[in-house]
């Protein structure tokens, strides 16, 4: 670096990163020091990306096509961290700089459609045929299980050899091992992280399975799910294989082993017991979240320690983790005492470097990644004030997530509940929208405690879209779920505010303090009630619940919350709305209320959607 000391001023002018999403860009400016990788990318936004879902990069520096200094080094894309998070820049003509997105509420995605003229991305050329344009050998390397990216070569190159040949690419770390401008060509990436590729998705596990083919590498994982989303992120990898904690090698338990073929598939299939495999999903015409929200019990995950802090309860403390920007995971653990500690922790590639079966601790990931993301600040709670039977009013401001969705036709009224779960999105219930799926008899009031409070200058929102689960049929047999997107981004404040969804994980959760709020009748035959109604209700098994429906299936997507003794239930006007349960200090929507006999009666609990057996459907959507 002394030619920099020679040739350029320095400014030293430091920048924070901590946990705050900081989207600014410096023009003539690099960050000085905390080098970890170059590689090659075709411009600013895609060194960007790379930088974002590179385990350890807080900080990078671009040196685009018109970089004079060194022409070798153009296209360039120097991925920085720093322990102290911040980095110093110094003045340097042409180069460009800028932050990680791995803190910000932005939708962080690997797709990038862009095809890049006159650039020649090289890499290992492994497969070229004919193609009439970019378009088609495009969509050939996306459908190609090892193309990560492309070169296509048109009629006018100045080489006959190469004319519309279509030249399929990869390299070992995802990216262009250099690029070049060359007139005549395009260069662009595979469209598999867009979900467009129309190759097989295999979602098998094969048990007591080992798939033998060249390994790529191996790390630490806690469980099968995420080796195989570990496999889907990692460059090359095709399939895995994972040992279980019961596998027979000590020091090979919880291994994740990512391989390749040059067939694409794996070689053989060994029988191994207490070994796991599967393929990538990177084929898959879904979304896939580069991040696992799941907690380990029993569970210790070793790593280079940031920070230990004391908190209370692990999901918390994945919460600090999710804040603190260079936390990759983290350990939660208590004393005999009940002090709990939260240790934030990291590696060079973002996975444990060991993993320790050890009862009473806890351990998770970072959630920086998710497509949840948007909702971490669903963690923060609301402010604390107790259609509903047997309920009492609330306060302004008490359940912020709380809607009112109504339907405008000749008059407009309150028509159902709905909850606030990220800043275009509402959750409600199927049925709540049967023959009414057109998106503009709609209008979304969020912040409202009194419905006359509504007049004709009340702000509102608008339905851009209406996503119906695929197997709704009626509210009796489950699936009773719907989303609604507002038309513009929510602006979130002390009474507009979003609640958290549990996880898939969390679906055997025991809730102990639950709620149901609404608008909705106080006694079967009534009307819509002017104040937002509230009351606490236990949930009871489903088995319990069961034996109250016995001309009903009670499954495992419900769940039922009541007294036997009634008086106290949600009722008509109050569908779609949620129940409402704090764990951990945290507010989550566990379900939506759907159905049930009457209204309050004894032994007739009200049935509601479980919320966390369709956590996944519902990043998907809102993705």
């Amino acid at each position: 670096m002394v030619w920099i000391y020679q040739t350029f001023k320095f400014i030293f002018l430091f920048t924070s990163a901590y946990s705050e999403c900081i989207s600014q860009t410096y023009e003539n400016m690099s960050f000085q020091g905390g080098d970890v990788a170059t590689v090659f990318t075709p411009n600013f936004e895609y060194c960007r990306i790379v930088c974002t879902y590179h385990p350890r990069c807080l900080l990078f520096t671009y040196l685009p096509a018109t970089w004079t200094k060194d022409p070798a080094k153009r296209f360039s894309c120097i991925l920085k961290d720093s322990d102290t998070e911040i980095l110093p820049k110094v003045g340097m003509t042409g180069a460009i700089s800028g932050h990680s997105f791995k803190q910000c509420d932005t939708q962080i995605s690997a797709c990038s459609k862009v095809v890049h003229m006159g650039l020649d991305m090289q890499g290992t050329n492994y497969n070229m045929t004919t193609a009439n344009s970019y378009q088609e050998c495009q969509k050939r390397c996306t459908n190609d299980n090892s193309c990560q990216f492309f070169t296509y070569a048109s009629g006018a190159f100045h080489s006959a050899d190469f004319r519309n040949k279509c030249i399929l690419k990869h390299s070992m770390m995802g990216t262009p091992t250099s690029i070049r401008p060359l007139n005549n060509v395009a260069s662009g990436f595979s469209l598999k992280p867009c979900q467009l590729s129309q190759t097989d998705c295999r979602l098998d596990i094969f048990q007591h399975t080992e798939f033998s083919g060249i390994n790529l590498t191996s790390v630490f994982s806690p469980d099968t799910l995420v080796c195989r989303t570990t496999c889907t992120y990692y460059p090359r990898c095709l399939f895995f294989t994972f040992f279980t904690s019961e596998w027979k090698v000590k020091t090979q338990r919880n291994l994740c082993l990512l391989k390749t073929s040059r067939s694409g598939v794996p070689g053989d299939r060994v029988e191994r017991e207490n070994a796991m495999s599967g393929f990538s999903l990177l084929n898959c015409r879904r979304s896939l979240p580069a991040c696992h929200s799941r907690t380990y019990i029993d569970t210790h995950f070793l790593g280079d320690e940031l920070n230990v802090t004391y908190v209370k309860g692990d999901k918390v403390c994945q919460q600090v983790c999710t804040n603190t920007v260079r936390c990759q995971f983290f350990t939660y653990s208590c004393n005999k005492e009940d002090k709990c500690k939260c240790y934030l922790r990291m590696s060079s590639n973002g996975s444990p470097t060991g993993i320790v079966h050890e009862k009473g601790k806890i351990s998770g990931y970072t959630l920086r990644l998710c497509k949840r993301k948007a909702s971490t600040v669903c963690m923060q709670p609301p402010k604390q004030g107790e259609r509903v039977v047997g309920g009492t009013v609330s306060s302004l401001g008490e359940w912020p997530w709380q809607v009112s969705l109504q339907v405008k036709s000749s008059t407009q009224k309150h028509f159902c509940g709905g909850s606030i779960i990220s800043n275009q999105w509402i959750l409600t219930a199927a049925h709540c929208i049967d023959n009414l799926e057109i998106p503009n008899l709609w209008r979304v009031y969020a912040g409202i405690l009194k419905l006359s409070e509504i007049k004709e200058d009340t702000p509102f929102f608008r339905v851009q879209e209406i996503v119906i689960h695929p197997q709704y049929v009626i509210a009796e047999t489950g699936y009773d779920i719907a989303l609604m997107k507002l038309d513009r981004s929510m602006n979130f404040t002390d009474l507009q505010w979003p609640v958290c969804l549990p996880s898939k994980e969390e679906r055997n959760t025991v809730y102990t303090n639950c709620w149901v709020t609404g608008w909705g009748y106080t006694k079967e035959q009534d009307d819509v009630q002017d104040t937002l109604q509230k009351v606490k209700i236990p949930v009871i098994s489903t088995e319990e619940c069961q034996t109250r429906y016995q001309q009903h299936m009670i499954n495992d997507k419900m769940i039922c919350a009541g007294y036997r003794e009634g008086g106290k239930d949600a009722c008509k006007g109050d569908s779609g709305g949620p129940l409402s349960c704090k764990h951990e200090e945290i507010w989550y929507v566990v379900g939506i209320i759907s159905w049930g006999e009457g209204c309050a009666r004894p032994e007739q609990p009200g049935v509601y959607t479980k919320v966390a057996e369709y956590a996944d459907w519902i990043i998907e959507k809102t993705a």
